[in-house]
């Protein structure tokens, strides 16, 4: 694994610009002044523990479900009832991202999972492969998160019986209008008829849902946290309705760091975890404290680790907080890049690398493309 510079395809800005994800700081979030070069083996690793973990999750999400265990994870008491019982009824799931860190030699580490509300999935799924096609023709990447997609959508609309996809979210905010746009695609490719509409323009006439053409909803693709969701007044008449939703409510137990004591539990001394507890243990030495339910790095605290790490202040300071052993991410270059492990319909289908100049990966870091060697 080695990070390289990379001379950028001359019509990026133009390509980028065309798909309104060029800012204008001239200072893109997706860029190819740098990429990350992967062995065979090393990708192998990845996908062999990426499935690993995906295994080990489900089943500390059923111990959660089994043993009542939701308010370790903050999760409301309608959420979690409501989590269980999608959880029962088999609801799927079509995507994930683990972020792992990972330095080529030594095993990879679960940092948390994005089970929920996950973005950077375009760059992964589509940037980054064309510019591989482009600029390293010759070469491979581990990368099938676009077919897996398509057949995973296709396998719901087959499983469903539905047609009609709804998809919502805050489509102001530029991950969330990409990720839609690109799910959009894919759900299309797949067969469905696809309806994206902000998440304000859902409305509810007394009966049910209906999108912005004033249809009721059969399906609903969300980028809207189902921890914010279980707030919202709307909220026990969608339990009631039950409509199929992706990601489904029980993907909230999954993302909820509160997950990562009880995976350190269930499976203690595993090489794919580090230590993890509901309390700030000492013996865990230099540690990290997060908030169950934070997002994009925000009100992280540093615990005895050298060089005081800065995490920006957010709306999760009141949290719930979980404690886990700090680990180290390779730095290149005053760079530390995080692994985004891809999961589609419960496989592993490709990484992407997001890395920043802070040990904490947050708004300021970058998406950079990986191939494998020649």
């Amino acid at each position: 694994m080695r990070r390289e510079a990379a001379t950028p395809r001359p019509d990026i800005k133009a390509r980028m610009q065309n798909i309104s994800l060029w800012p204008a700081d001239d200072n893109p979030y997706y860029d190819e002044r740098v990429a990350y070069v992967f062995s065979e083996s090393q990708i192998e690793t990845l996908y062999e523990a990426s499935l690993t973990l995906e295994r080990m999750i489900g089943e500390a999400v059923d111990h959660v479900i089994a043993n009542k265990r939701y308010a370790e994870l903050g999760i409301p008491e309608n959420l979690a009832r409501y989590a269980a019982a999608c959880r029962k009824n088999g609801h799927p799931s079509v995507y994930g991202r683990m972020d792992l860190v990972f330095d080529g030699i030594h095993p990879p580490k679960l940092l948390e999972y994005n089970a929920d509300t996950p973005t950077a999935l375009f760059e992964a799924a589509v940037l980054q492969w064309e510019w591989l096609k482009d600029q390293f023709p010759a070469c491979d990447q581990f990368n099938s998160i676009h077919e897996a997609l398509i057949a995973a959508w296709a396998k719901l609309k087959a499983q469903s019986g539905l047609n009609r996809l709804t998809l919502t979210g805050m489509l102001e905010e530029d991950d969330d209008r990409m990720t839609i746009a690109y799910m959009e695609d894919v759900a299309y490719q797949a067969g469905w008829r696809t309806i994206p509409t902000p998440i304000a323009e859902l409305g509810f006439d007394g009966r049910g849902f209906v999108d912005a053409e004033g249809v009721y909803v059969q399906a609903l693709f969300k980028l809207y946290p189902w921890d914010w969701m279980a707030q919202e007044e709307f909220f026990d008449r969608l339990v009631e309705l039950d409509p199929a939703v992706m990601e489904s409510a029980w993907r909230v137990i999954a993302a909820s760091k509160g997950l990562l004591p009880i995976l350190w539990e269930l499976f203690p001394d595993h090489p794919n975890l580090l230590p993890a507890s509901f309390k700030d243990d000492p013996t865990l030495g230099p540690r990290v404290s997060k908030p169950v339910l934070g997002r994009e790095g925000s009100d992280i605290h540093f615990i005895e680790v050298a060089g005081e790490p800065f995490a920006p202040p957010g709306p999760y300071a009141t949290q719930k907080r979980i404690y886990q052993a700090y680990h180290s991410l390779p730095c290149f270059d005053g760079w530390y890049p995080v692994i985004g492990s891809w999961i589609i319909d419960g496989e592993p289908c490709g990484i992407g690398v997001r890395e920043d100049q802070s040990r904490v990966t947050g708004l300021g870091a970058k998406f950079r493309p990986h191939r494998m060697e020649d």
